[in-house]
């Protein structure tokens, strides 16, 4: 039971995972956006000082952001004919983990955009700023762009995650009442139900003799 449902929550995982990598990729961009403005400077940050393979990773990532989102909508989309197909009573999400998916998602994005600046700046110029990438006055802006677009994604993320719980719970909840639906018994009870357990002695009113058991403790 723990390996099924380990591996229940893997598709779950990985489309958390996805979304993080495409909430660090705008907020990486969204941070240089806002410090340095729209442009053919933010053009040429974005392409020299050390972002050379960015244009690179920024592929990748809205490749498998892409995919894993197409996925997600391909399992709504199955959830909700499966559940229009039984008439299940599919109730709206609830926006209960909203704060700590967000709280996860920020954490991530925090982790991932200060590994990469210091990485960045320890091949480009020698040094790391360490937590001045996210503290320090090169980037007054980076926590509260981080705080926005993880903001952003944990709505989605949890109304998305939402859907597919009430959905799941409405699938199980009118197969439950399927299947205990006395209609749908069998046509006959088992035999054991069936069957009447006649006492033994029973049979001496049908003009036989006790049973040889009963005979001999008489």
């Amino acid at each position: 039971m723990k390996i099924e449902a380990t591996l229940a929550r893997v598709p779950s995982r990985l489309a958390f995972w996805a979304l993080a990598g495409v909430a660090l990729f705008l907020s990486h961009d969204a941070v240089y956006a806002v410090q340095i403005g729209p442009g053919e400077s933010l053009t040429r940050v974005l392409r020299e000082a050390g972002h050379d393979y960015w244009g690179l990773a920024s592929l990748a990532l809205g490749l498998v952001g892409l995919a894993a989102g197409f996925g997600v909508l391909a399992r709504l989309h199955h959830l909700r004919h499966r559940a229009s197909g039984i008439g299940a009573n599919v109730k709206r999400p609830r926006w209960s983990r909203l704060p700590a998916t967000w709280l996860r998602l920020f954490a991530v994005v925090c982790a991932g955009f200060l590994l990469q600046e210091n990485i960045e700046h320890a091949v480009t110029h020698m040094h790391a700023p360490g937590l001045g990438a996210l503290l320090g006055p090169e980037y007054p802006l980076a926590l509260p762009v981080i705080a926005l677009i993880t903001g952003l994604a944990a709505l989605l993320a949890t109304a998305i995650g939402g859907m597919e719980r009430e959905m799941l719970v409405a699938i199980a909840v009118a197969l439950g009442r399927a299947f205990g639906n006395p209609r749908l018994s069998l046509p006959r009870p088992p035999l054991r139900i069936a069957a009447r357990r006649l006492s033994p002695l029973a049979l001496s009113m049908a003009g036989r003799a006790p049973p040889v058991v009963f005979a001999q403790h008489s």
